[in-house]
Order: structure tokens, then C-alpha cells, then sequence
């Protein structure tokens, strides 16, 4: 294991979160905490090779404005584009320990606001009551930037494949509903939304096909499967919905 990351608890991430959305509603840039110190609120877990250092969150900054300077906020598909970018960058950073320092819902939430806060106002301003979204900005699935480096993880190239349309939908539905765990499970499965023709009531088929996998969850280690077996069992599910819906 690597350095270890800061985190926040969840009393100081509510704590932290809404400093932020105070300092965002009168017009103030948004604090950060990568110019010579880590916030005052920030724990490190116990082992690893000791604290990730200041600057090293700096340049994980740097690598993400880089990334996403390329997407213009007046883009009609600015949000989309955000979030491929953004779960890639964060990918392709934690890819030496993807089960380790990105597990703890705490360095999400620390990332969020102490580390990349700009950026993620950028993705979910203030509402028209001058709030922020919590829930995008505290530990959960939903966390604007864990949400996208999960998708990335989840399903890497496909999210890239220009053949390929995930709609949001199948996107929320195959993350959310905690396929999520298994990596090999989650691609096959997208594999199969995104082969469903688009002339089909492709929202039903999809609902239908992630509450047949899951409930096959519950009665088949489908861990225990082969890649062979594991493909021949998903396609089977998604088939039998389909004809369901047609």
C-alpha cells in the first residue's frame, strides 16, 4: 500500500462541507487546502508508507483542471463529458490501489471538498435556493467525483466506445444497485445494454434484466463462475427480458 490520504469523519465532513457552501454563496472562491497544508481537520488511517504529502494532492489537482479545462461549460453535453473525463483521471490515478485508498468513503469526501472543491461546485452549483447538493459532495455513490471514478473502474473502455450509448439511467441502475462490487459481473452485464437495439423499450428491458441479475445474485455464487459461464448466464437473463418487454 502507498502513502495514505486524508480523510474526513463524517461530523467533520458536514462540518467542512458547509464552510464551503458559505463561502460559495457570498461569491468567495472556494477554499482549498494543496498550498502547504493538509485542512485542520484531516486523519490519516493507520499503516501504509505514511501520509500522502501537500503536494502531491497539488499535482492531483493540477492533473484534474488539466483534464477537464478541455471541457467548456457552455457544451451541450458538458456534464456527461465532465464526468467521462473526471472518472478517468481519477482511474488512471488510483490504479495501483484501486481496493485500498479509494475504498474509504472518507478520502472521497476530503477530496471533494478540501482537494478539488472548484471543480466540483463547477459540476453542481448552488440551486436556486443558494444551496449546495450535499450528497454530491459527502461520502456515498453519489459523491460527484467518486460517483464517476466508480463508472470508470466499473466499465472502463465502454464508457469511451463511441458504438456504444449508455444512457444515464443504465448507468444509475448498474452502479447503484451494487453490482458494482464485482467488476467482471458489472461489465458483462453493461456489455448487455449496450448490444439491446435501440428500436426495443430498451429502459424496461434494461430495469428488468438488473433485477433478474440480482435475484440470481442472491441464489448463484457467480463468483465461482467462469468468464465463459458468467457471459452465457447474464445473456440468457437479458434475453429472457427482452421478450418479455416485445
Amino acid at each position: 500500500m502507498g502513502a495514505i490520504y486524508p480523510r474526513f469523519s463524517t461530523e467533520d465532513a458536514r462540518r467542512a462541507f458547509s464552510d464551503l457552501e458559505d463561502a460559495v454563496a457570498i461569491g468567495r472562491e472556494a477554499p482549498r487546502f494543496t498550498n502547504g497544508a493538509h485542512h485542520p481537520r484531516a486523519y490519516f488511517g493507520i499503516g501504509g508508507s505514511g501520509k500522502v504529502s501537500v503536494s502531491e494532492l497539488a499535482r492531483l489537482r493540477e492533473e484534474m483542471h488539466a483534464q477537464l479545462s478541455t471541457v467548456s461549460t457552455a457544451q451541450r453535453n458538458h456534464d456527461r463529458k465532465f464526468d467521462l473525463l473526471a472518472g478517468a483521471g481519477l482511474a488512471q490515478w488510483f490504479a495501483d490501489d484501486l481496493r485500498g485508498q479509494a475504498a474509504n468513503p472518507g478520502m472521497w469526501s476530503y477530496l471533494t471538498i478540501a482537494v478539488l472543491p472548484d471543480l466540483a461546485v463547477r459540476r453542481f452549483p448552488l440551486d436556486r435556493g443558494g444551496r449546495l447538493s450535499a450528497d454530491r459532495f459527502l461520502a456515498g455513490r453519489r459523491n460527484v467525483f467518486y460517483r464517476a471514478y466508480l463508472r470508470a473502474v466499473v466499465l472502463g473502455s465502454l464508457l469511451n466506445d463511441p458504438e456504444v450509448e449508455l444512457f444515464e439511467d443504465d448507468l444509475v441502475g448498474l452502479i447503484d444497485r451494487n453490482l458494482s462490487s464485482d467488476h467482471r459481473l458489472a461489465r458483462v452485464v453493461s456489455e448487455q445494454i449496450a448490444s439491446t437495439p435501440k428500436e426495443l423499450p430498451r429502459r424496461e428491458i434494461v430495469r428488468d434484466g438488473l433485477k433478474a441479475v440480482q435475484f440470481e445474485s442472491r441464489v448463484t455464487d457467480l463468483g465461482s463462475l467462469s468468464d465463459d459461464e458468467l457471459r452465457e448466464m447474464i445473456v440468457a437473463l437479458f434475453d429472457a427480458s427482452r421478450r418479455v418487454t416485445t
